[in-house]
């Protein structure tokens, strides 16, 4: 009988240590953008890009957002500078995840910088630049395997969980995105997720799922912008064709008097910190009213940021540019931004909104821009991917009319019903004498193209 037990009793153990690795899944990186290569990893943990003396270093991710490396040692943020090393004894910091095209990112934001180290034309990896470090680009990391692993609901352990994008299931699941499996960002500065999803290395033992509480927004909410959007996103969507948004005749008089910056108070999780913006007027120029359309402030889990920007020139119409961390609009140059909608956001309202702070206000961010400001808008037939070019870019399904932009200034667009699940396209071209170029970005004061759900 105590034979027995024990017998059990170590059945047990075993199948308790199996559900603790399948909730884990291990992957290599490999970067693209302003620096490309893979990653490897110096013996005291450091990881690097570029350096050629370096084998490839293997991670792993669990249901948390947290990284170890193949040592067991915890990968961290070093402050100040938000360095990405792995030490031994430290807990890794949560909110990384895996999208569900392998594109790794923290606190749902694909963006990293590559600094110079000097050292074998290696570059350190940090989530956000700053004066300490020099000679730094943009890239972003792909992983090979792990897609829709991870969390994404937090900062680090010091922060407030501030939304929670993907679930946690095993990479067979993993859940689709706006770029098809053709659109890997290879070495031109991607700033989406896009391309081959690999199946996942080290899952063992019985499929462990988190699940993710979405909580609905009032309409009105404020605070520090970190990528949201609850909910898990549906195998094949970028296939789906959307439901067309609610449209119709543009009006351009009505305005908001909401700040689309952040407000403070409770929400303490904005990854820069900082000062806050000064308020923003926001104009509604669809033909939902100002009291119909979600807000232009971006919170925990209201909005979602583009997952692919497609930057195409008639100028060049054959010739397919890749993706883009920027939007452009010039004479000859339009941008396509694909939007993955969450099935978290069945039975809510949307609104596309263009947010353009003053340049005083941005702290990670930039553009340029002259000309009249006047930018028309459209939604696409389809969603776009690394390989569209001006020629063969999906057709307007309907155009959402113009607006005139100046800095300091937040726009809703359009407000439609979500189409929850589905993946769906826009575009932004001149229609005038518009010069403009920014870095898409969520960070304080957020810049760019995003929709907003209430």
């Amino acid at each position: 009988m105590m034979k027995t037990f024990v017998t059990l009793a170590a059945f047990a153990a075993g199948s308790n240590a199996l559900v603790s690795r399948g909730d884990s899944c291990c992957f290599h990186l490999t970067a693209s953008g302003g620096a490309s290569g893979s990653v490897g990893q110096l013996s005291d943990g450091q990881n690097r890009i570029g350096d050629s003396s370096l084998s490839p270093a293997q991670y792993c991710i669990n249901s948390s957002g947290g990284i170890t490396d193949s040592h067991g040692r915890g990968c961290i943020l070093t402050p100040p500078t938000t360095q990405f090393q792995c030490d031994q004894g430290a807990s890794p910091t949560t909110g990384f995840s895996v999208s569900s095209s392998g594109q790794l990112e923290y606190n749902g934001s694909p963006q990293f910088i590559a600094c110079e180290t000097g050292q074998n034309h290696g570059l350190n990896i940090y989530t956000k630049n700053s004066t300490a470090v020099t000679q730094c680009v943009n890239v972003n990391l792909k992983a090979d395997s792990c897609s829709g692993s991870g969390s994404g609901a937090g900062a680090s352990s010091s922060s407030v969980p501030a939304m929670s994008s993907w679930v946690s299931t095993p990479a067979q699941s993993a859940s689709a995105s706006s770029a098809p499996a053709s659109s890997a960002p290879a070495s031109s500065a991607p700033s989406v997720p896009g391309g081959p999803v690999s199946s996942a290395q080290c899952m063992t033992g019985s499929p462990v799922t988190t699940t993710v509480t979405v909580t609905d927004c009032s309409c009105a909410t404020s605070g520090a912008p970190v990528p949201g959007g609850g909910g898990s996103y549906p195998s094949g969507s970028s296939s789906v064709m959307p439901s067309g948004p609610a449209g119709g005749s543009q009006d351009t008089s009505t305005v908001m008097s909401t700040p689309s910056g952040p407000a403070g108070g409770a929400q303490s999780s904005t990854p820069t910190g900082g000062s806050q913006p000064s308020t923003m007027t926001s104009v509604p120029v669809s033909s939902a009213t100002a009291h119909g359309s979600c807000p232009t402030t971006l919170s925990s889990d209201n909005y979602q940021y583009p997952h692919l920007i497609i930057p195409v020139d008639s100028a060049s119409p054959s010739t397919a540019p890749g993706t883009s961390y920027n939007g452009t609009v010039t004479s000859t140059i339009s941008s396509i931004f694909n939007f993955d909608i969450p099935k978290a956001y069945s039975d809510k309202t949307c609104s596309l909104v263009f947010l353009f702070p003053k340049k005083a206000d941005l702290e990670t961010s930039s553009y340029s821009f002259s000309g009249d400001g006047k930018i028309d808008v459209s939604k696409l037939s389809a969603v776009a991917s690394e390989s569209t070019s001006y020629s063969n870019a999906p057709s307007v399904a309907q155009d959402l009319g113009d607006i005139t932009i100046s800095p300091g200034n937040s726009y809703v667009v359009d407000t439609f019903a979500c189409p929850a699940g589905e993946a769906i396209a826009f575009e932004m071209k001149n229609a005038g004498s518009t010069n403009l170029n920014f870095f898409e970005d969520w960070n304080p004061s957020p810049l760019g193209l995003f929709i907003t759900s209430c």
